[in-house]
């Protein structure tokens, strides 16, 4: 317990923190304000059973003379306010501790999942080479929220409901301490072996729900990317019921806990009656005069029905905990356990407020080699190459020869195993890196595009308030979208094109990562088969377009077809992770047999 506690604490700011200290307090509060509100019904039933009691009762007669009360009448309802009072008072008080409660769990939920979120965006590109991203949407979407609801929200009703037994108990064991210790055994003991019972079978259906749960979120994801291809192959129903046997699987699961988390409360109401009743045949044992038996019996009857739930909630908060144990563990790791910042948001780097690193001599990769995560061999091997400022160079090989890992490191995505990048003699690693790819300007393979118009999706992750239009404009006129964006669709560039741009033709898609790449005027313009999905005549007019920058910025291509590359200045030809070869477009013509076949069969 004290581990799950430590581990909670982790997660929570210094703010949050304070918060649930003060929250603390006010639980105890409540718990000493319940607890008043019952021991204020003994002196009011004492009187009702026996109104003699107000002269031999040293309390009563000396509240009854203070405030000068004439009749019994007036006195007992006098007592009855007060204890009307105090019972609203208890539930006013309660009722704004609840508030105050929702209140922090919702904004921690916020906070725990922006803070989630950070630990995720400000981890290396490599991390994500090894995850699920289904998973750490459900991690950030779901499982924050049952971090509050399954560990910290239980875990504060735990302890108000344990202070209110303990109050209640002391309050007990004053009036009749034989009564108070059956309670203790009987109820408490009651509980404790149902527990004993389920605590190791609770912890496995937590870790048996992130696992469904997880499996939900992968179904759905992998679904909903995937719909064009399930529509073509019809294959709607097989992801559709491998969704339906997870989400099925988590919904038995959560049923399970709620039956384990209430069934004790059914078994021990009956035992609670049953209690009462030999309460009663024992105190009419022990006491002949029923006029002294009622004011107890009253008191035992009220302290039931606030204990029983009490118990109860003691119960169903120590079950939903151990459920939701492994949850705890998962975030607690991502957040807790990586070499990040102590504030995830401190290391997600704001890119707009940096300085871009200085490229006016070279940039050199020396001795460069990298080894992904599990693999055997590196993805690259000792590569050395030197680019200068405002040239333009090739990549070329067949799949799997290390062109985009080479890439990749360029980008400052992934760190070398062994070697160096460098530029103008200063190496970029660590906090250097975002300095660099202020430079760079990227063009991936496969776009991504979010469903909003095409200037935010040039200018993406721009607030709209700093949009240079002119620079959307001139991006797009580069990628030769100008016509197709001003001609044929009816917003022009105000268009929303779409969930990954679902709307518009594979070229289309190409040229709009093409305008973002170019939108913030790049130092390095870095192309990973940019042109692919372009046909020969719109390839050409893109190309003819980045031929008018030759000489003003750095271009690095990579490129199945030769003739995507025959203007660069320096072609590197990689073999299984090797530059094996290099030159101009006819050089390597003439001295490179792979380069001969590949330039015949045009690719």
């Amino acid at each position: 317990m004290l581990l799950t506690i430590r581990k909670m604490f982790d997660l929570l700011s210094r703010r949050e923190k304070i918060q649930l200290y003060v929250q603390f307090v006010a639980l105890v509060s409540m718990a000493f304000v319940e607890m008043a509100g019952i021991a204020s019904i003994l002196p009011f039933m004492a009187v009702v059973a026996n109104p003699g009691v107000i002269r031999t009762n040293r309390w009563l007669k000396h509240a009854y003379d203070f405030f000068q009360f004439s009749s019994l009448q007036s006195f007992l309802f006098f007592l009855g306010v007060v204890v009307l009072g105090l019972m609203v008072f208890s539930n006013l008080f309660k009722a704004l501790t609840t508030w105050l409660t929702l209140r922090y769990d919702n904004r921690l939920n916020y906070n725990l999942a922006r803070r989630l979120l950070a630990a995720y965006l400000s981890r290396p590109y490599e991390f994500f080479l090894n995850r699920n991203t289904a998973e750490m949407g459900k991690n950030v979407l779901s499982e924050a929220r049952t971090v509050i609801a399954g560990i910290l929200s239980p875990g504060m009703q735990l302890l108000s409901s344990s202070l209110l037994c303990i109050f209640i108990m002391a309050f007990l064991m004053v009036v009749d301490p034989f009564v108070a210790v059956a309670i203790i055994v009987v109820l408490g003991g009651s509980y404790g072996a149902i527990y004993l019972v389920v605590r190791r079978r609770l912890v496995r259906i937590g870790r048996e729900q992130v696992e469904a749960n997880t499996m939900k979120f992968k179904a759905a994801s992998e679904a909903l990317s995937g719909i064009k291809d399930l529509k073509i192959l019809g294959r709607e129903r097989v992801f559709l019921d491998r969704f339906a046997v997870h989400a099925l699987r988590h919904a038995r699961q959560n049923a399970t806990v709620g039956v384990i988390s209430q069934l004790p409360r059914y078994a021990l109401e009956t035992i609670a009656f049953g209690g009462i009743l030999l309460i009663v045949i024992y105190s009419l044992e022990s006491e002949k005069d029923v006029g002294k038996i009622v004011p107890l019996l009253s008191i035992y009857a009220f302290a039931g029905y606030r204990l029983m739930p009490a118990l109860q909630q003691i119960f169903a908060s120590i079950s939903a905990v151990r459920v939701s144990l492994p949850t705890l563990e998962i975030l607690h790791q991502d957040m807790c356990e990586s070499p990040l910042s102590a504030d995830p948001d401190v290391a997600v780097v704001d890119a707009q407020s940096l300085k871009p690193l200085p490229f006016t001599q070279k940039l050199v990769l020396k001795g460069i080699s990298f080894r992904y995560a599990g693999a055997q061999e590196p993805a690259v091997k000792g590569i050395s190459l030197t680019i200068s400022p405002n040239t333009s160079i090739g990549l070329v090989g067949a799949t799997g020869s290390g062109k985009t890992t080479t890439v990749d490191i360029i980008l400052g995505l992934l760190s070398p195993t062994h070697g160096q990048l460098l530029v103008d003699g200063s190496e970029v690693s660590g906090d250097t890196v975002a300095n660099w790819q202020r430079n760079l300007g990227y063009v991936p393979q496969h776009i991504y595009l979010c469903d909003d118009t095409i200037t935010r999706n040039i200018a993406f992750g721009v607030p709209e308030e700093d949009i240079d239009m002119e620079a959307v404009i001139r991006a797009a006129r580069i990628a030769n979208l100008n016509d197709f964006i001003e001609q044929e669709l009816p917003n022009g560039f105000e268009t929303v094109i779409g969930e990954r741009g679902v709307r518009l033709s594979g070229g289309q898609r190409q040229r709009i990562g093409i305008a973002r790449a170019l939108y913030r005027d790049p130092v390095v313009l870095i192309m990973d088969e940019a042109t692919s999905a372009l046909d020969g005549i719109t390839e050409e007019a893109v190309m003819d377009a980045l031929r008018t920058l030759s000489g003003e910025k750095t271009i690095i291509m990579i490129a199945h077809r030769l003739t995507t590359v025959k203007d660069c200045d320096i072609i590197y030809h990689m073999e299984h992770g090797h530059i094996v070869n290099q030159g101009s477009y006819d050089e390597l013509l003439g001295s490179s047999a792979w380069f001969q076949a590949a330039a015949r069969t045009g690719t």
